[in-house]
């Protein structure tokens, strides 16, 4: 299971963050459905850190979650329940990598002009790949 998988699985296994926005209005990327509310969990970047003789490295890697919402509320408290759920979280990927630490590190807000609000969190991760790049 790569990143955006396992952050895709924790929203949906997280009771609170999936009663204010299932996991079936998440997407990958962009996504053709424009019906709100809506989500989209995107890897920004990936940079290597470091490297160990035994074949593992470290990698920063950058997400970024944003939800569409017709109301600004709704929509506010979403991303409550995003930060509740990945800020300073930790946990395992496929193959012994593994999430040390996801934190949030940008976040910020925008009405489009159909009115749409468009909230976005920004997250650095920590990832520790075992079998290296």
């Amino acid at each position: 299971m790569n990143l955006m998988q396992a952050v895709h699985q924790r929203w949906a296994a997280a009771t609170a963050l999936n009663a204010v926005l299932p996991a079936t209005r998440v997407f990958t990327g962009m996504s053709c459905d424009s019906s709100l509310p809506r989500a989209s969990i995107t890897k920004q970047s990936d940079k290597p850190t470091s490297y160990a003789s035994d074949g593992s490295a470290i990698d920063a890697v950058a997400v970024r979650i944003v939800v569409f919402h017709d109301h600004y509320d709704a929509a506010t408290e979403i991303i409550h329940q995003v930060k509740a759920t990945f800020d300073r979280s930790s946990f395992a990927l496929s193959g012994g990598d593994q999430v040390q630490l996801m934190q949030r590190v940008n976040d910020f807000e925008e009405q489009l002009d159909d009115g749409t609000w468009q909230m976005t969190v920004d997250f650095g991760c920590t990832v520790y790949l075992a079998a290296g790049v």
